[in-house]
């Protein structure tokens, strides 16, 4: 019962310092771990044969036995031939500093378990996770049999066919239990960093294509008054207007530009009180060309209600929602525009009766990439939108039917 005591201590010693270690270091410090990696592994698996010398299991005056092969077999085919070449000499060292006859048996033992170790190693790094536990777990047991031989040979041990069969046993069972799951979290880990830089990479793409779709607004609002300004005679006064508009959409993109840094989770920095009849009128004095040209008819019945917010943020959403419902209606439509206080929130409709949307688009409303404008959208405005509501504490919901329109409902708290 003491010597099974120590037994499982060992094992669980070699758990501790062969898998958790290793493992931890790698998931909290992957780039330090991938820079050390090889010197982790001598370390943990020094640690670890230490710690098995520290507790073994006596036989007789002078001779033990420990886990320490198995430490020595993974800590080697790990870390390499130098790794292993470390190792061995560690052991070697430290089983002569605790003395008895047993420490020259080890010197055999370790000599042969590393020219087994220098001719595996290199295959070992190369192999399968099946051929990795076979060969490790291979070594170690081949290694506790030498040892018992080594014993009971030269200097006439004698063991239990129940010690025999323990040790062996639970040496080969713990050197296959740790590389198997050293290999699965390994694995496991490089599969989450792959995951997680494919998912930057898509984080870039929205980006680049987002911030082409935002400031693609502004631009066509300047280049529909330039063109009417080269194709039609206006007042000195109408050009001045069509100009200043001109500059406040060019200054509009370049913000656009600057904060869709922070696309993934808007953050307004400049929330003061807004209006929304003058964001509303904000937004529609540059929409109106843009509806004119479409056939597209204005109504709206807006009253002066207040909220918390970013100008420049409500503004890019408004633009994104109005444009979205002028869109809809390709062939003349009414676009509708209405504010109501609802249960102490500020409720905003904007409505069109154009085409519509089918029950599973609009249950796909918000997806990057998802447009029902074909070629022509990206499907990034409507995501844009509903993030810029969400950061002002707003929430955004949606009706639609096919060929009969769709409802925007924004609803924001009221401030008094």
């Amino acid at each position: 019962m003491y010597g099974l005591e120590h037994l499982l201590l060992n094992v669980f010693v070699l758990l501790v310092f062969l898998l958790f270690v290793p493992i931890v270091l790698e998931i909290n410090t992957y780039k330090f771990f991938n820079e050390h990696k090889r010197s982790i592994h001598v370390v943990s698996a020094m640690l670890a044969i230490t710690a098995c010398l520290l507790f073994p299991i006596p036989i007789m005056d002078g001779y033990i036995f420990d886990l320490r092969l198995a430490a020595l077999t993974i800590g080697g085919l790990y870390g390499g031939i130098p790794a292993a070449m470390v190792l061995a000499g560690f052991t070697i060292f430290f089983r002569f500093i605790i003395g008895g006859i047993g420490a020259i048996a080890s010197v055999i033992v370790i000599s042969i378990l590393f020219i087994l170790l220098v001719c595996m190693a290199r295959s070992f790094q190369k192999a399968s996770r099946k051929r990795k536990i076979v060969i490790a777990s291979s070594l170690s047991t081949l290694a506790a049999i030498v040892a018992i031989l080594n014993s009971m040979v030269l200097f006439g041990a004698s063991f239990s066919i129940l010690f025999l069969t323990l040790y062996g046993f639970t040496t080969l069972c713990t050197t296959a239990f740790i590389v198997y799951l050293y290999e699965v979290f390994h694995d496991h880990i490089l599969v989450h960093k792959r995951v997680m830089r494919a998912e930057k990479m898509e984080v870039v793409s929205h980006l680049a294509s987002s911030i082409s779709h935002e400031v693609r607004n502004p631009l066509t609002t300047v280049r529909g008054f330039m063109q009417m300004m080269l194709q039609n005679e206006f007042s000195e006064e109408k050009r001045k207007e069509f100009l200043k508009i001109s500059i406040d959409e060019i200054d509009r993109a370049n913000d656009i530009i600057r904060d869709y840094l922070t696309f993934a989770k808007p953050s307004p920095e400049k929330v003061t009180n807004l209006n929304i009849k003058e964001e509303l009128e904000r937004t529609l004095h540059i929409v109106t060309p843009f509806a004119k040209m479409n056939g597209v008819e204005i109504q709206e019945k807006v009253d002066d209600y207040s909220f918390r917010g970013e100008e420049q943020l409500i503004q890019q959403c408004l633009i994104n929602l109005t444009k979205n419902c002028i869109e809809a209606m390709p062939n003349k439509g009414r676009l509708t525009i209405e504010t109501k206080e609802e249960h102490g929130n500020l409720l905003l409709v904007i409505s069109d009766n154009g085409k519509g949307m089918t029950k599973e688009q609009l249950a796909r409303i918000g997806e990057p990439y998802f447009t029902t404008k074909g070629r022509e959208g990206t499907g990034l405005g409507m995501l844009v939108s509903i993030r810029i509501i969400e950061s002002m504490s707003g929430k955004l919901s949606v009706e639609s039917q096919v060929n009969e329109g769709t409802s925007f409902f924004i609803r924001f708290p009221l401030v008094e």
